[in-house]
């Protein structure tokens, strides 16, 4: 006889003991390992933490935070791979898990089954989050995800979010160089 485990809550989910080797998330109460992204999945996030980075630099409207986790819900706590959060949202002190959902999700897909990835960018919208970005570094392409449904980009098209970031403007293939 089997049985079924209630939901995890982000509470009971902080609660357990951490291994420092494994990275987790926690979707719809249920704890994600989060697979090893390998050489170019990293050198992707690192491509998009640039981009922004610079951007920001010159544009102090946000912050572009990497593997940060967010609590979303009670049972939500998602880490997305690099992630976009406007300025004045944070709150200065707070202590703990980030209790907001960021403005922009960026996921690079490496070993992540396709239904965690989906309901994770269904989380992302649901709780407020204006854009994913989803980038596949063997595909070179990159899915925009927002409230009009979701469009694939590549090579010299533009990746912009003229909402969110004015002025940020960047060939897909930025994000894939020395991938």
């Amino acid at each position: 006889m089997s049985t079924i485990a209630a939901p995890l809550t982000v509470e009971q989910f902080l609660a357990l003991p951490e291994d420092e080797r494994v990275r987790q998330e926690l979707i719809g109460g249920e704890i994600i390992a989060m697979g090893r992204g390998g050489q170019p999945h990293e050198i992707v996030k690192s491509n998009f933490s640039i981009e922004l980075g610079a951007f920001f630099k010159h544009n102090p409207i946000g912050r572009v935070m990497s593997e940060t986790t967010f609590q979303l819900t009670d049972h939500d706590s998602p880490m997305p791979d690099v992630s976009v959060v406007l300025a004045g949202r944070l709150q200065e002190g707070r202590t703990g898990l980030i209790q907001l959902s960021p403005d922009i999700a960026i996921e690079v897909v490496s070993s992540e089954p396709a239904a965690v990835l989906q309901a994770k960018i269904k989380l992302y919208l649901q709780h407020g989050t204006k854009v994913v970005w989803v980038a596949y570094p063997e595909l070179r392409i990159i899915h925009v995800y927002d409230g009009k449904g979701v469009r694939e980009l590549a090579g010299t098209e533009l990746l912009e979010a003229p909402e969110i970031l004015p002025g940020f403007s960047v060939p897909v293939a930025a994000f894939f160089a020395g991938a």
